[in-house]
């Protein structure tokens, strides 16, 4: 039910409306994205203009990413007018999703040096960096206002739908109460979304492009990449279902897929082989090869320690919140323990 007009928020409103507005401009991007790639297919057979097969998969997939995402905002930012608890739990995980995305790539950005070509005016890569900063900035800034926003208790009670006191055995109408389902803490919560995003988002890799395995330092050829990112996709999907329906097993399967990850990039970020491993990796794709300027080699070492740290502060979040977790757990097999709050 909603709630009266007087007891509304115009914060929550201005946060769907702009839930809305930014959907439908991911929707209008994907749009010009299709036929982008479209007109790519397409075009005529210059061999100055003519693309690998492969990117033009990539572009498919990432317009599927980029409407997926559209369709999400759309229908969280439609939710949150109506003021439906699902809606804000949504928009709370989008925001952690944001921040954390957001925030690696602007540490990236800041540390990486952007390939120009040589008769670039002078201050092209200032005004790139400037550009990026706003693309990922305002999904930052954002991010972190809806996180404070819809985890503040009054915001919270106005889309709280449950009518049932506390340790009453009826609700009003006089029908036996539901006991509500206990539910991850939030922080665990939008790492289950994370991976299983991930997985999907990995999965698509297949259709375009294999890579070698490169597992503590060392390369693997022949299908070793393909059965690996597979595996992976496969751990991240079980894994994040798991940890959404707060199940142990799900927790301490995330907890070790991610502290293996950590160990092994850890080793070959250490090798001293790395950057020839690294340039081997690099020399079997498609999209390098087809670069007008290659991206300097410091930038890929950036991007790896990047990913560790984001590995680390996944690991950190999930052992942070291993008490509240197992609670929750405990409490799914006992029909009257209340559920954690988010």
């Amino acid at each position: 039910m909603e709630p009266p007009s007087s007891a509304r928020s115009g914060a929550v409103t201005a946060a769907a409306v702009i839930a809305i507005l930014g959907s439908i401009l991911l929707l209008l991007c994907a749009v010009f994205g299709l036929l982008g790639v479209i007109m790519m297919q397409n075009m005529p057979g210059n061999s100055g203009l003519q693309q690998p097969p492969e990117l033009r998969y990539a572009g498919f997939v990432g317009v599927a990413f980029i409407a997926a995402g559209g369709v999400w905002g759309l229908v969280s930012g439609i939710g949150l007018l109506r003021y439906r608890n699902w809606a804000r739990i949504s928009t709370l995980v989008w925001s952690g999703l944001a921040v954390c995305i957001s925030g690696s790539a602007l540490l990236f950005v800041s540390s990486m040096k952007i390939p120009m070509p040589p008769n670039a005016v002078a201050g092209t890569e200032q005004l790139a960096r400037v550009f990026i900063a706003i693309i990922y900035g305002l999904p930052l800034v954002i991010g972190v206002w809806w996180l404070i926003l819809f985890t503040r208790k009054p915001i919270v009670a106005l889309f709280d739908t449950s009518t049932i006191a506390a340790g009453a055995l009826l609700d009003p109408s006089g029908f036996p109460a539901a006991v509500a389902k206990p539910r991850p803490p939030l922080p665990i919560t939008i790492v289950a979304w994370f991976l299983i995003i991930s997985s999907a988002f990995s999965t698509g890799f297949l259709f375009f492009q294999r890579f070698p395995l490169l597992l503590f330092g060392h390369i693997y050829h022949g299908p070793a990449g393909a059965i690996f990112l597979v595996a992976s996709s496969v751990i991240c999907l079980v894994g994040g279902i798991g940890l959404l329906k707060v199940k142990s097993w799900g927790f301490w399967l995330v907890v070790s897929w991610q502290a293996f990850g950590l160990f092994s990039g850890t080793i070959t970020l250490l090798s001293p082989n790395y950057d020839s491993l690294m340039r081997e990796i690099i020399a079997s794709s498609p999209f390098t090869r087809s670069q007008a300027y290659p991206m300097p080699m410091e930038n890929y070492r950036a991007f790896t320690i990047l990913g560790l740290v984001f590995v680390a502060i996944v690991l950190i979040v999930l052992l942070a919140y291993r008490t509240r977790f197992q609670a929750a757990a405990d409490s799914s097999g006992s029909s009257g323990a209340p559920p954690p709050t988010l």
